[in-house]
């Protein structure tokens, strides 16, 4: 006997619906095998910080998520705005998905100190020491770049402002 066009619908309702229960049920038992390790109860607060498992430059911040802030605390304390801890993961966040890997616009690329400086095809984009008169600066407060994704927010535009003004350096 052949099946009709309505047992063949249900019959695949019914194997989607076993395949998906399935699927949840293989998930809650691997969730279930593999639980978070429990904190041990005697361990005592240390002055020391832990020690992280990677380098901080190791870590990369997702494109939709804001490249976090520096404190006021943070920058004081550090002589200044740092290059590579303060403003580096701003232009990873906002700035690398058309200015390095694979693409390449206005040949610009941003991926390390030496080549941000080299500036782009129409010459360079940071003027040591003038914010004002610098390029990228005028891009980004007029929020014409990025182009594409979220744009730099008020505290990541003031942040790259006070790295040109404060010389630009490759810290």
């Amino acid at each position: 006997m052949k099946p009709t066009f309505h047992q063949l619908i249900i019959l695949l309702l019914i194997l989607t619906l076993g395949l998906a229960a399935c699927a949840q049920a293989a998930e809650t038992n691997n969730t279930a095998s593999n639980p978070a390790p429990e904190e041990p109860a005697n361990q005592q607060p240390t002055d020391q910080p832990e020690e992280a498992d990677e380098p901080e430059t190791a870590k990369e911040t997702p494109a939709e998520e804001p490249a976090p802030e520096p404190t006021e605390e943070q920058t004081t304390a550090s002589g200044g705005v740092s290059f590579s801890a303060d403003v580096m993961p701003i232009l990873m966040s906002r700035c690398i998905t058309c200015h390095g890997g694979d693409r390449i616009e206005a040949e610009l690329v941003m991926l390390d100190y030496d080549n941000l400086m080299k500036g782009s095809e129409n010459g360079p984009v940071i003027i040591a020491g003038d914010a004002a008169n610098s390029y990228l600066v005028e891009l980004i407060e007029s929020q014409k770049m990025p182009k594409r994704g979220p744009k730099l927010t008020p505290p990541q535009v003031q942040t790259i402002i006070d790295w040109i003004n404060q010389g630009a350096l490759n810290n």
